[in-house]
Parts: structure tokens; C-alpha cells; sequence
């Protein structure tokens, strides 16, 4: 998530978080948290950032860019409520893929800006309205053009919250009536944004593209200069940023502390603790909670080596390392993990009307606890 004043630092949710806590040990060949199994192999470090690579991000990454291309389907031919309903089910849908990719913002979705491009809030409504009462892009293919532009090279106007605003209201999807077709224009045209981007963030990591992906890609001049994903793989070898298998290990780690200290410091923290009532995400789908958990949920996957409901802690894994090597910190962690899945869900909804309720504290001391314990188990990696 890019914040406003940030450094650089489909699925059921219930049913993931079920999993994660409780399933872990349905398989003989994956350890339960709270019931590590030793082994006789030594988990590698390689192996762990393979196994990052290729079982959470690039499925993290093709997951919201199948999200968004949903979204754009959806907008396409939009004539009535229920397309619009449809719509913010779509929305959703991606938003939750992008929310859970941000414990590895480090990559290309920094590198390349694509995160303060397609996710910077709050969102200024006002702004927004004064600045399409300016435009007629349905008429007038001067002032299509010049939007076009600015959805695709912007961040303040654009991007996911841009698409949030005009679709929802108060929680719930606005009337087909209520939207204007110049709206609904730039609905659709920051939609196809937001799948470029996406496309560009599954080929930046190395994921394969089909034919017509990769076309769209070149055709819109966005094909990625890196290839994070080849670089993490064989971290510590010549052309990798990572210089040892153990730096990129812990930026995997790194990365999830960068997110538990967002959510819990400035997406609850800011709006909790009166330092800026307004710093709200997605307050117009009432998605804010939705959105911590998920980022709750993307630490939990990077660290279990997987996504989703399929998010097992793999004998590949951050959590199998942990375990084997530094069994304390590790029981410390998943006792911290568990937590502060618990405590998000159980924040007050919606969080723009209740975010100075006591759940809301709560959710930030726990998440400081996530935090604090990947913090021990960084400190002591060797």
C-alpha cells in the first residue's frame, strides 16, 4: 500500500485464516507450528527463496492480474445495478490479490512505482469530482487523451481507490442511475490500467504470460527491465541484488515487518490515534478491515511458502528454517502470527465509522507483536 507520506521502504479470509492456524499439520510431509517436527534434512536457504518465488509471488501476482482482467471484463459492458454489483464483486476480488502482495513491495511494484501508482490514499473525492466536472472523455477524444495520460502515468487520481470511489458508496454498490458515462468511462479505463501494471509485475518475477498478455504488455511499451524473481532464486550468485542466500531470505522477512508496521502505525494507527482521522483506507467499499487482514494474511503466506488457503508451512519455508534452526524464536513468532490474524478479524466494522473503537488498539498491539517477533528471529539468522 503507498501512503501519502510513505518512505520507501477469491478466497474466504475466514477460511484462510482457519487454515493457517489450524491445518497445518493435515500432511505427513508439512510441520504444524505448534508442533515442530525436527527432520533430518537441513532446510535450505535456496530452496526457501525458490520456494518464495515460485509458490507466493508469482501466484499472488497472476491471481490479481486475472482479478483486475475480471474487473475490466466486468466494466465492460456495464447497463444496470447488477452490473455494477458485479463489478465490485470484481473489485474486490483483485483488490484482495494486490493486498495480499504487499509483505514484498520491495520488489518490482517499488522499483518500477506500480504500488504509489495504483494504490495511493487516502483518496481526495473532492479533488476528483472537481477535476472530471472538467473532462467530458465520452465526447470529446482531446479530453480522452489527456485522462488517458494521467490514469496511466498518475497516482494521486487513479488506481484502485479511484475505481473504489465510483463504484461504491457506504459499503454498498452504487445505483446504475447515479453513474455518469463519463464515470463510468474512467472506471474502465483505470481498470485496464491496473491490469497493465499487474501484467507487468507477474512478468517482472519471472511468471510465464500468455500470448495475448505479453501483447498487451509490449503494446502498451511496459515490459519489465528486471527479473526479481531469477535474482531472488539465485541470490548471492553474480548478477543478483541479494549478495548471500541469507540476504534474500531475510528481505523476506524484511519485507513483512515493512507491512505489520504500515498496517498497524499508520492504516489503524493514524485514524486510532487521532493523528489523522481522514488516513482511511478503502472507506468507500468499507474495506479498510478487509484490507489489514489481508496484509496480516500476506505475511503469514510469505512466511508458510504459499497462498491462500493453500498457504501450508512447507518444508521450504521461512517457518521450516525457523523451526529447525531457532525452534524459540519460532514458537515466539507463531504464537505472535496467530494473534494478530485473530485480533484484525476482530476489529469493529466498518472501520471508518469505529476506528477509534478498543479493537482497533488491540489489532495494533498485536500486529507490534508480529512485528517484534519477526524482528528476534531476524536478529539471530546466520
Amino acid at each position: 500500500m503507498e501512503l501519502k507520506f510513505k518512505s520507501i521502504l477469491g478466497v474466504a479470509v475466514l477460511s484462510a485464516c482457519t487454515f493457517v492456524i489450524s491445518s497445518c499439520g493435515s500432511d505427513d510431509n508439512k510441520q504444524n507450528p505448534d508442533q515442530p517436527q525436527g527432520g533430518d534434512s537441513k532446510v535450505k536457504l535456496s530452496d526457501i527463496n525458490a520456494d518464495f518465488v515460485n509458490k507466493t509471488v508469482i501466484p499472488t501476482y497472476v491471481g490479481l492480474m486475472k482479478g483486475n482482467e475480471e474487473l475490466c471484463a466486468a466494466l465492460s459492458d456495464i447497463n444496470d445495478d447488477a452490473d455494477v454489483q458485479a463489478a465490485c464483486a470484481a473489485w474486490k476480488e483483485a483488490r484482495q490479490y494486490w493486498e495480499w502482495s504487499e509483505a514484498f513491495l520491495f520488489g518490482a511494484a517499488s522499483s518500477y512505482g506500480i504500488d504509489p501508482h495504483t494504490d495511493t490514499w487516502p483518496f481526495d473525492k473532492s479533488a476528483f469530482d472537481n477535476y472530471m466536472a472538467k473532462f467530458d472523455p465520452v465526447n470529446n477524444e482531446a479530453d480522452a487523451a489527456t485522462l488517458a495520460e494521467a490514469i496511466a502515468t498518475g497516482q494521486n487520481l487513479t488506481g484502485f481507490h479511484a475505481v473504489e470511489y465510483l463504484l461504491f458508496r457506504e459499503g454498498q454498490p452504487r445505483k446504475f442511475s447515479d453513474m455518469t458515462a463519463n464515470e463510468i468511462w474512467f472506471c474502465q479505463t483505470a481498470a485496464r490500467d491496473l491490469y497493465l501494471n499487474s501484467i507487468k509485475l507477474v512478468a517482472a518475477w519471472g511468471g510465464e504470460l500468455s500470448a495475448s498478455e505479453a501483447q498487451d504488455l509490449a503494446d502498451a511499451e511496459m515490459e519489465p527491465e528486471d527479473n526479481f524473481g531469477n535474482e531472488m532464486i539465485n541470490a548471492g550468485k553474480a548478477g543478483s541484488r541479494w549478495s548471500t542466500e541469507l540476504a534474500g531470505t531475510k528481505q523476506i522477512i524484511g519485507g513483512c515487518q515493512n507491512i505489520l508496521d504500515e498496517v498497524a502505525h499508520a492504516k489503524i494507527g493514524a485514524p486510532y490515534t487521532g493523528e489523522d482521522v481522514d488516513y482511511i483506507e478503502s472507506p468507500h467499499a468499507y474495506n479498510s478491515i478487509q484490507d489489514f487482514l489481508d496484509n496480516t494474511l500476506s505475511c503469514v503466506y510469505a512466511l508458510y511458502g504459499g497462498l491462500g488457503v493453500d498457504a501450508k508451512y512447507t518444508d521450504k519455508s521461512v517457518m521450516a528454517y525457523a523451526y529447525e534452526n531457532y525452534p524459540k524464536e519460532a514458537a515466539a513468532l507463531t504464537a505472535a502470527m496467530i494473534n494478530a490474524v485473530a485480533k484484525v478479524k476482530a476489529m469493529k466494522k466498518p472501520f471508518v465509522l469505529y476506528y477509534s473503537d478498543a479493537s482497533a488498539g488491540e489489532a495494533i498491539a498485536a500486529l507490534e507483536a508480529f512485528d517484534e517477533a519477526l524482528g528476534e528471529l531476524y536478529s539471530v539468522m546466520e
